[in-house]
């Protein structure tokens, strides 16, 4: 080998039906980002709730509390989204509607589970109960209202 030794060429080998074959580095470094991608991508799957729980934390530690909720809203989730952020400062986001994957479920279920149990031992009770059964009793009464109105 003549030349610097950065000029060196590395070659590397695959063995396919018993023969030796040639791979490019630039080949090689491309299947072995693919390879990555793809095993990165699964084990986003596994690790989901472990992330929810970590950033739940996180989130909790700073002071900010959060609800991830999916599937299709109820009725008076507006209502409730703002009883929560008015009255105890808790942001609900919503993160899918009708269609959720099962890693994106069991993110928000881990995320929530934490960040739930934080805000409620804080507050000393059930906040998004009382929240949940308020809003959907004024979601009720101007429903009714309307309702009456319509009638006449």
């Amino acid at each position: 080998m003549a030349g610097s030794p950065f000029l060196a060429r590395i070659e590397l080998g695959i063995q396919l039906a018993g023969a030796l074959v040639k791979v490019s580095q630039k080949a090689a470094l491309i299947v072995g980002v693919f390879a990555l991608v793809i095993s990165a991508e699964s084990m986003r799957e596994y690790t989901a709730p472990m992330r929810g729980r970590l950033t739940a934390h996180y989130d909790v530690w700073r002071g900010h509390y959060v609800v991830l909720a999916y599937r299709l809203p109820l009725p008076w989730r507006s209502q409730y989204a703002q009883l929560l952020r008015e009255r105890y400062g808790v942001e609900v986001r919503t993160v899918a509607l009708c269609i959720v994957s099962e890693t994106l479920r069991s993110y928000a279920d881990s995320y929530d589970e934490v960040s739930a149990a934080d805000a409620n031992h804080r507050f000393g009770r059930d906040i998004f109960k009382e929240c949940a059964e308020a809003a959907r009793a004024q979601w009720e009464l101007q429903r009714g209202a309307k309702t009456t109105a319509q009638a006449r």
